[in-house]
């Protein structure tokens, strides 16, 4: 019999390279940006061929109290749980996997991001099913990598020990976000994955690794984690207190970059972190050579490759423009050419300089 799953999806961020759909009130968890459902809903769904909705808890930040308690009304059990202040990943993965051992020590606990677009969730559940067996006899982190399609420079690479042929293997090393060139070689050896920052492991093993390798969390959070880690409450000015001494950092950088326990389970299915106005387009229809938003009305006359996503139901006119982005809000029009779609978070930063914060 499988162990049973927890299911903790991360829904936190900025998305500042969505901007301005992505606002720090309203996160690219919350946008739907593919289609008619965000990618917290499509997320959750998935989610629900693995774990019962009161296996599930969703992390974001108090900010977001209201959006988050929405995006989990119609599915009934599923837990909220918000951090007192924004900390990273590391931060909300440990509270996260301190709650699931005092709600069900012998479970596995796994870790979802809440903006991925996985357009067929069976290879996604086959992935986290194999990971899950890496991980039940408590002594591996099992990250799911996925198989990449194509050299990207924009995603991370997980190096794996050539001599596992088959199941979990042994992760060697981290590359974050590597030269073209580089992402090419990598896609020829056949000993890279993309890092998709999912995991599955037993919740008390997260907790040791982040003992002994995150003093930056653990020195601030350890004792809070460890009375909920045994079932027992814990006072909310507590947490409060505790996460404002928390140094904020990834979970990547923190534990799993230091760590020997890492095994990592090829993901054979189409996935996207969607990060960034480039990376959506692939996931948008395309009609007269440009993508759009679905049921956007774009008329393109000797345009070619632009990306048009715009929240108000108007007719959009490209007119002998090519590979630019074009989003419109109710209070912001953003131009850009296609090339820069990686640099959006610097509109983001110059507003932030200018005090021009009912715009971030």
């Amino acid at each position: 019999m499988a162990p049973r799953l927890l299911s903790l999806v991360l829904a936190g961020g900025a998305g500042t390279r969505f901007w301005p759909a992505s606002r720090r009130g309203r996160p690219k968890p919350f946008v739907p940006l593919a289609g008619g459902r965000t990618p917290l809903e499509t997320t959750l769904e998935r989610l629900s061929e693995l774990s019962e909705p009161r296996d599930i808890a969703v992390i974001g930040g108090s900010h977001l109290a209201r959006l988050t308690r929405a995006a989990v009304a119609s599915r009934p059990g599923v837990q909220v749980l918000l951090e007192p202040e924004a900390r990273n990943t590391a931060a909300a993965i440990a509270w996260g996997a301190a709650w699931a051992a005092g709600r069900a020590p012998d479970a596995l606990v796994g870790v979802f991001p809440a903006d991925h677009h996985i357009p067929h969730p069976r290879g996604f559940v086959r992935a986290v099913e194999s990971a899950a067996r890496a991980a039940a006899d408590g002594e591996n982190l099992a990250l799911v990598g996925i198989e990449p399609s194509r050299p990207d420079p924009a995603y991370g690479y997980l190096r794996l020990d050539p001599a596992a042929k088959r199941g979990a293997a042994r992760v060697l090393h981290f590359v974050e976000k590597p030269r073209p060139a580089t992402a090419r070689r990598y896609c020829r050896s056949g000993e890279y994955l993309w890092n998709s920052g999912m995991l599955v492991a037993r919740p008390r093993r997260i907790l040791a690794e982040l003992r002994a390798h995150a003093p930056e969390v653990w020195d601030a959070l350890g004792g809070v984690l460890e009375r909920l880690a045994e079932g027992r409450a814990v006072a909310r000015r507590s947490l409060i207190r505790a996460y404002r001494r928390v140094k904020p950092i990834s979970f990547d950088y923190a534990v799993l970059e230091r760590s020997e326990r890492v095994r990592a389970v090829r993901g054979r299915f189409r996935w996207s972190d969607l990060g960034s106005w480039d990376a959506l387009a692939e996931h948008l229809p395309l009609r007269e050579g440009n993508r759009f938003r679905p049921g956007q009305r774009v008329l393109g006359i000797e345009a070619r490759r632009n990306l048009v996503w715009a929240e108000r139901d108007k007719r959009v006119v490209l007119l002998g423009v090519d590979d630019l982005v074009v989003v419109e809000t109710p209070d912001a029009l953003m131009v850009a050419s296609a090339d820069r779609a990686q640099d959006v978070r610097r509109v983001v930063a110059e507003l932030e300089r200018r005090g021009e914060d009912d715009l971030t």
